[in-house]
């Protein structure tokens, strides 16, 4: 089987959530014998690389007009003639479905984020500048195009919730994969620090400065509050509030971006993760530090019910029981141990990269199978 997996980045170059799972899919596929490729619409430069076991095409420079970037994407399909085309990029999922049905190629799209399955966020924002004002149009409607695709082709949700929500609200009928990371525990296994750990890119719906916040409620403890993540605005706000708790309190430090393999050896060695996000898709940290046996606080969004569920954390819900909830944890040395090994064992059920691409491999050849039957009973 030929899968071609699609998104905007790759993790090379922008390490995000759903860029790293692309990655792994990619790989994965390819340690199963399967012919795969990773195509990323944007890069430093548009060239082609190795990658772990398949290609790494960059179809486009970043900042380049879109076009050359679909006219690529045609292409390459034509070229490359795939099985399945698996995209995982909700903005431009209306013209990549588009190119791949032309093309005769089954596409499965993957949603990122709760936003994917939303037709309606943004709204007609009324300006005397015409461009802004035709710029929020564009919008509108490519998100209402970009929605109206999910019923035209295969769609894999992150959660049990999203597919709830697509089919009662929508009629839209999907089926559920969890994110999945790769266990590196064993070899990183350590005596755990008095470490709290955020870990995201720095953005407004990541919310870091509650983690700075938290970091203060905490001064004066024995406990290390480590912030890892790349800037991803160019608002010197967050940069400039950092740099004033590193200043001020001594307990908190940042230590910049981090590679998926580096975050892993931090988690393993520390004993409480912090969430902070708004409500989005899953959150590979969570996953990350589950696998480390490390039980998770998150603020806003406990997907499925899991931490609740398998109490493997606490989802608290405001800042204030955020507080509290981490003081808990952090005088409670036992329960913690205990959440965090619960927290593992739930990973290894749920989220283990290989027993997860196994459904992918399952579900792509049902499409596969669908269409050879179709086509047969065509002739």
């Amino acid at each position: 089987m030929k899968v071609l997996v699609v998104n905007n980045f790759s993790p090379k170059e922008v390490i995000g959530g759903s860029e790293v799972q692309c990655w792994l899919i990619a790989k994965y596929l390819a340690k199963r014998g399967h012919l795969t490729a990773y195509l990323a619409l944007e890069g430093l430069s548009a060239r082609e690389e190795e990658g772990e076991g398949f290609k790494v095409y960059y179809l486009s420079k970043r900042g380049e007009n879109k076009l050359k970037a679909f006219i690529n994407f045609y292409k390459l399909l034509k070229k490359e003639k795939p099985d399945i085309c698996y995209i995982r990029i909700f903005r431009y999922l209306f013209f990549l479905t588009k190119i791949a049905q032309f093309l005769k190629i089954p596409v499965v799209f993957n949603t990122s984020h709760i936003n994917d399955c939303k037709p309606s966020l943004e709204k007609i924002k009324f300006s005397l500048n015409p461009f802004e004002f035709f710029k929020s149009i564009k919008t509108v409607i490519f998100r209402r195009l970009n929605f109206s695709t999910l019923k035209k082709v295969n769609v894999i949700t992150l959660n049990q919730t999203q597919v709830e929500l697509l089919k009662e609200k929508y009629n839209i009928s999907a089926t559920p994969i969890y994110d999945s990371m790769e266990d590196k525990y064993e070899k990183n296994r350590r005596i755990k620090e008095k470490q709290i750990v955020w870990v995201n890119n720095i953005k407004p719906r990541k919310r870091p400065e509650i983690f700075i916040d938290l970091a203060n409620c905490f001064k004066g403890s024995d406990h290390k509050f480590l912030m890892i993540g790349n800037f991803q605005t160019d608002d010197p706000f967050y940069s400039q509030l950092i740099a004033k708790c590193e200043k001020e309190n001594p307990n908190f430090k940042y230590l910049g971006g981090k590679s998926v393999d580096e975050v892993d050896k931090i988690l393993a060695g520390s004993e409480i993760l912090v969430n902070t996000c708004e409500i989005e898709g899953f959150g590979d940290n969570l996953i990350q530090a589950w696998f480390n046996e490390c039980p998770a606080i998150a603020l806003s969004f406990d997907p499925d019910d899991i931490i609740k569920r398998n109490n493997i954390g606490f989802h608290s819900g405001s800042f204030e029981k955020m507080v509290g909830d981490l003081r808990f944890l952090m005088q409670n040395s036992e329960l913690r141990e205990e959440m965090g090994k619960r927290a593992r064992e739930y990973a290894l059920k749920n989220h283990e990269i290989n027993a997860n691409i196994t459904k992918f491999i399952i579900y792509f050849s049902n499409i596969l199978e669908y269409r050879n039957l179709k086509n047969s009973d065509s002739r």
